[in-house]
């Protein structure tokens, strides 16, 4: 296969609720430390058009 596949998830399932946007969000980059991870997440979520601060809130809080 070349390219990419989508893979549609349910959110409720897929996410825990308990963990906050940027513990998920920033898992990924663990290995390149704390914090560089955090900067990270801040500035995708930026980039998206998200503040900053959402990455404090839960992940089935809702956005809207």
């Amino acid at each position: 296969m070349t390219g990419g596949a989508i893979v549609f998830q349910d959110p409720y399932s897929s996410l825990n609720p308990s963990m906050t946007i940027e513990t998920i969000l920033s898992e990924p980059r663990l290995g390149h430390g704390q914090q560089a991870g955090r900067d990270r997440v801040r500035r995708l979520l930026d980039r998206v058009g998200l503040p900053a601060d959402s990455g404090r809130r839960l992940t089935l809080s809702g956005f809207g």
